[in-house]
């Protein structure tokens, strides 16, 4: 299932066993390049987040890819990478991830718990105290909703080749939110964390007159499935935890 690594430099890696376990909703940034934040899982580095990355990708879920990774200079969080070459070859960068396989799905729930194995917590709170940006929780959701956003921009961005404008986190109108208590919650108040996984504002995008339906969809109040969340920092505010991405199981019977 995995392959391992070809060391380059301390700051340059080309992985081989690359897992990728999330995608967060598209972004614009300062250029007006819409990217991508990738978070996966290299058993050579640990979890990883990849910024940014082309929408367009090898980079879904459960792919096991190869991919060339650099330090990025602007983000000096242990975890954080960027695609070699990723603003001067940006047009092309997508070629230079390689698809190596897929992770079965007999094999997913296994994967997910080694993550929580070596990158779990008992509370959010562990991870500031570890200096780690990006683990594991397993939730007890209190309770999910959809907050109006408040820098909500009703015109999306059209690129080239495509029909219809492309959406990014600020096209959508609506911002998910869950409160959730941790297995061993240091937190006075419950955690509340925005969602950014790209998959439930895919929801939005498809099923915009019932967005609601989304908590259904994630099985998240499902008493049959058991709930992972990876869930990461940002850069500015190393403290506050969004999640990056939900997993589900059903429970063996």
């Amino acid at each position: 299932m995995f392959y391992g690594e070809s060391v380059m430099s301390d700051e340059s890696r080309i992985v081989d066993d690359l897992v990728v376990l999330g995608n967060a909703v598209p972004d614009i940034i300062s250029d007006q390049r819409i990217t991508v934040c990738t978070v996966g899982y290299s058993q050579s580095l640990g979890l990883l987040r990849i910024y940014p990355v082309p929408p367009s990708s090898y980079m879904k879920r459960w792919n096991i890819v190869k991919i060339p990774l650099d330090r990025n200079p602007r983000d000096n969080r242990e975890e954080s990478w960027k695609i070699q070459g990723s603003k001067s070859e940006w047009d092309h960068l997508s070629e230079k991830i390689e698809l190596r396989g897929q992770v079965p799905n007999k094999n997913r729930p296994a994967l997910v718990e080694l993550l929580h194995e070596e990158f779990g917590a008992g509370c959010v709170e562990d991870f500031n105290d570890r200096r780690t940006s990006l683990g594991m929780i397993r939730p007890r959701i209190i309770e999910c909703k959809l907050e109006q956003r408040e820098d909500y921009e009703p015109m999306a961005q059209t690129q080239l080749g495509r029909v219809s404008p492309f959406l990014t986190i600020k096209n959508y109108r609506l911002r998910p939110v869950i409160e959730y208590k941790c297995p061993k919650c240091r937190a006075k108040r419950p955690h509340k964390q925005q969602v950014v996984e790209w998959g439930v504002f895919e929801w939005f995008r498809q099923h915009p007159n019932e967005p609601e339906k989304v908590w259904e969809n994630l099985r998240l109040t499902d008493t049959d499935y058991e709930r992972s969340f990876l869930v990461g920092n940002m850069v500015l505010f190393r403290n506050s935890f969004m999640v990056v991405s939900l997993f589900r199981f059903k429970r063996n019977s």
